[in-house]
């Protein structure tokens, strides 16, 4: 084996324990509770009326470890019973996946923190066949060198190490973004019907993976159109892609029509028009609901809603704190901003001292515009991927997360290493052959040496940097927030706190003798399934107390929906805690105050 592929398969390994390791006393965060029952119930009772708003495939892997579990199915949970359209205690479907997941982890007498600690197994093994894709695609394009430095800024990306080890679809979209594109690249390249057929294939179930991967078709179509432009045979590439996504749409079909195998039609047309009861352009809902009602295309029906469900909660936002302000109305500088917080300092640095490289090497180059994009076609079509994404990104009110750009860093990465491993070793240009003598021979690998130096030291700098936080690998950011401590000040929500610390939470109190305790926390698990050695009050949150308190920071800086708190950050209803500085940071995500 070549020492290239040991140092790549030490890097995959030391990224599935470090995922491993950090999410185990991770309890449920608040999407988890809903992902991975609803995908144990899909895979249960072949019915999919639960959480239609993601697609299943994800959810329907992070259950199958369940199926050797001896799990307590609560087939009489308010959840799983309810009628949308008559019960006037629902307001969303939400609402009914919340109550089935509850029931399900906490409530069947089912031990919920080895459910979870399974269900985040087939996770991970994703990002580890991601980790491969990016080493495998770039190496193939540029190069061992190349190839090892993608891996290294993957391996050691505290975004991914975060989302890799949770039952959500971010990690998993990322890897369907940039296998699919490597296998539209393989059939632009070598237009086999074998090649074909596989990228159809790892299109559908791609799109199976979260509704925003519906942007691949789109941006495919116009790489393809782009090829053919640059190449010709307009016949060939364009009837293959139109081919392409008559194979992805039938294997979306086939798997929709597994999950609503036992869904009877009846509900499944009632649940759509209630979900889409909302919904402003009506001839979509009613198109949705004619579809649904039909048993051919009922499949299809259930993809479609879940699509709309996401364009309208995209449209709407959600509530969050923001560089202190609460709003749900988004900001377009929230993306490059959190990018900029949550990346480590020396990722954002090669990053740019890449595009500084890439801009001087095109400039250079004595060719004419359609040569430069045939020679450097993988590059273009990356590029095309990040910029419609985070035009889409930014665009959105949905600003609750660095992860709904994850979908973009394996490119990110792999284009800033291709320019760093083209700089180690001197440029395009520049070749050993061109230098005579053993001085200039010397002076030539001196200069490599000192420029992998350099890598080598930005890099130290970052793994350091991430390590350091484990297993908080949700709470990084970076030098410019001032570490885990303080990037609350900045952002919240699930850049932060996702109600992941309630278990060490309890381990805290257990380790503190404490018997009282105040929690208010952004919602995963119920705090009572895990705290059992101290009594929970109840209280007012707008009024100062005394005695343990604990607030995570979601709560704290006052993003909140509805009336749970003041939705407004000169509000907040914590703002008398202001004064009081924790005895503890739980997780970097939950503060622990003993008020005298």
């Amino acid at each position: 084996m070549k020492k290239i592929n040991i140092l790549a398969a030490t890097l995959l390994t030391f990224f599935g324990l470090l995922a491993v390791t950090s999410m185990w006393n991770d309890n449920a965060n608040y999407d988890e509770r809903i992902h991975l029952p609803a995908g144990y119930s899909y895979i249960i009772q072949q019915d999919m009326r639960l959480n239609p708003e993601h697609p299943p495939l994800i959810k329907d892997l992070a259950a199958l470890p369940l199926l050797f579990m001896k799990i307590n199915f609560p087939y009489q949970s308010w959840g799983w019973n309810t009628s949308l359209a008559t019960d006037s205690s629902r307001t969303s479907s939400w609402q009914t996946d919340v109550d089935f997941g509850n029931d399900l982890l906490y409530y069947s007498g089912n031990d919920a923190q080895n459910m979870m600690r399974y269900g985040r197994i087939p996770i991970i093994l994703i990002g580890i066949l991601l980790g491969f894709y990016i080493f495998r695609f770039v190496r193939e394009l540029w190069g061992d060198l190349t190839g090892i430095i993608a891996l290294g800024f993957y391996s050691f990306s505290p975004t991914f190490l975060a989302h890799t080890r949770l039952v959500t679809t971010d990690a998993a979209a990322a890897a369907a973004f940039f296998i699919s594109f490597y296998y539209l690249y393989k059939w632009l390249k070598v237009s086999t019907r074998r090649n074909l057929w596989v990228f159809g294939i790892v299109l559908g179930l791609s799109l199976l993976t979260k509704f925003s991967t519906f942007l691949l078709i789109p941006i495919f179509g116009f790489i393809v159109f782009a090829w053919i432009l640059l190449h010709g045979q307009w016949k060939k590439y364009l009837g293959g892609f139109i081919l392409v996504l008559l194979i992805a749409y039938l294997v979306v079909g086939a798997v929709y029509a597994y999950h609503t195998w036992n869904y009877p039609i009846e509900k499944q047309a009632i649940d759509t028009a209630f979900i889409l009861s909302t919904f402003g352009f009506k001839p979509l809902v009613n198109l949705s609901v004619w579809i649904s009602s039909q048993p051919i295309l009922r499949a299809w029906g259930q993809y479609f809603l879940g699509f709309l469900m996401v364009l309208q909660r995209s449209g709407g936002g959600n509530t969050t704190y923001y560089l202190g302000e609460v709003s749900a109305n988004g900001s377009r500088s929230y993306f490059p901003i959190v990018y900029l917080l949550k990346e480590p300092l020396a990722y954002i640095l090669l990053t740019f001292f890449a595009l500084f490289l890439a801009l001087k090497n095109k400039f250079r180059q004595d060719q004419d515009f359609v040569n430069l994009l045939k020679n450097n076609f993988a590059e273009f079509g990356m590029l095309v991927v990040i910029i419609v994404y985070w035009a889409f990104s930014i665009k959105s009110n949905l600003n609750i997360g660095v992860r709904h750009i994850l979908p973009t860093l394996p490119f990110i990465y792999a284009l800033t290493a291709r320019q760093i491993s083209f700089w180690i070793k001197g440029g395009i240009q520049e070749r050993i052959s061109n230098y005579h003598g053993f001085w200039q021979l010397f002076g030539l690998y001196w200069r490599r040496l000192k420029k992998g130096f350099i890598i080598a030291v930005l890099f130290i700098w970052a793994t350091t940097s991430v390590v350091s936080v484990w297993p908080s690998f949700l709470t990084y950011f970076n030098g410019i927030a001032g570490g885990p401590n303080n990037g609350y000040k900045f952002v919240v929500d699930s850049n932060l706190d996702w109600g992941q610390d309630i278990l060490r939470l309890s381990q805290f109190i257990e380790k503190n003798n404490i018997k009282e305790i105040k929690i208010d926390y952004f919602s995963g698990a119920p705090a009572e399934y895990y705290i059992k050695t101290a009594k929970i009050e109840s209280f007012n949150r707008e009024m100062p107390q005394k005695g343990w308190l604990a607030v995570s920071a979601t709560i704290l800086m006052g993003a909140c929906q509805g009336d749970k708190i003041p939705c407004s950050y000169s509000e907040r209803a914590y703002a008398w805690l202001d004064s009081y500085k924790p005895v503890a940071k739980i997780g970097y995500s939950i503060f622990v105050y003993d008020i005298k």
